[in-house]
């Protein structure tokens, strides 16, 4: 269970349906850094690694968690053969991840340790390992470096508050496990990284998914954080889309909704690990 699974249960998708009005907004831009190879889901994890590694350097002020990788890693503990070359893996990675944060040099070390992290955190997400860790198709480093080279880093450049890979208390263990990526200042920021430039109705429900789970178990690290804004980034058209989130609190079944979501939250979790839903693993 995870938010995302969580938010495609039925009732959970009906009840966001009668609860928030959504209109898809009129979105124009051009697809500035269209995709290299069919990797798309790959891809996308990978520059959400690699988009952290940069704001890291971009903001100096930055909350930072250890990587779905990293946990993912410490899964494979029953099999040390696994495990003890992951670690490996793992620690060559943190060593051009201390350099890149030096120097800046976007070069195929960094974009190859990204994707690498993006097929680790299949041991969390789904409980499989990737049988071609060190492989990657070239198309997949032009591809990464294609979509860091249009970043507007000017939207990710925070103020006060940055938070990478931002995590909700309790209530990120109440769904079994929601992370975002970014709270950027008062702005919490989703990445998607797709050719298509529209804002689906899944995305608007995902968005308020974080901000309940926020508004439940507040934001780990940091105390008394008011988020003001949810959006997405279309990294391959370099645009960000906000909505104030006083648009969602205005509704009058918000608060009996955040309730509602609470409940059954607890109940689908306690229902999953009763029946052993949770993914098989195939390490």
């Amino acid at each position: 269970m995870s938010l995302t699974s969580f938010l495609k249960i039925p009732e959970v998708r009906k009840e966001f349906l009668n609860t928030f009005e959504f209109k898809s907004p009129m979105l124009s831009a051009q697809l500035k850094a269209p995709p290299q190879t069919k990797n798309y889901s790959l891809v996308g994890t990978a520059f959400d690694y690699l988009l952290r590694f940069h704001l890291e350097r971009l903001n100096h002020n930055s909350i930072t968690r250890p990587w779905v990788a990293e946990g993912a890693v410490e899964l494979t503990k029953p099999k040390p053969e696994i495990y003890e070359k992951l670690v490996a893996i793992l620690d060559a990675i943190k060593k051009v991840h201390t350099s890149f944060l030096k120097t800046g040099k976007l070069s195929d070390s960094i974009t190859t340790a990204s994707i690498i992290l993006a097929k680790l955190d299949l041991i969390y997400r789904v409980g499989r390992l990737e049988p071609n860790l060190l492989d990657f198709e070239d198309g997949d480093i032009i591809d990464l470096k294609n979509l860091i080279s249009i970043t507007n880093y000017s939207l990710f450049k925070s103020k006060n508050i940055s938070i990478l890979n931002p995590t909700f208390g309790i209530a990120s263990s109440m769904v079994g496990g929601a992370d975002a990526d970014f709270i950027i200042d008062d702005t919490l920021i989703d990445i998607k990284t797709t050719k298509n430039l529209k804002f689906e109705r899944e995305h608007f429900d995902q968005l308020i998914g974080y901000y309940i789970l926020s508004k439940i178990g507040g934001i780990y690290g940091i105390n008394n954080h008011k988020i003001k804004k949810i959006a997405i980034y279309f990294s391959r058209h370099s645009i960000l889309h906000a909505i104030p989130v006083s648009n969602i609190e205005n509704n009058p079944r918000f608060n009996s909704f955040v309730e509602w979501f609470k409940n059954k939250a607890k109940n689908t979790f306690r229902e999953s690990n009763l029946k052993n839903l949770e993914p098989k693993s195939s390490l």
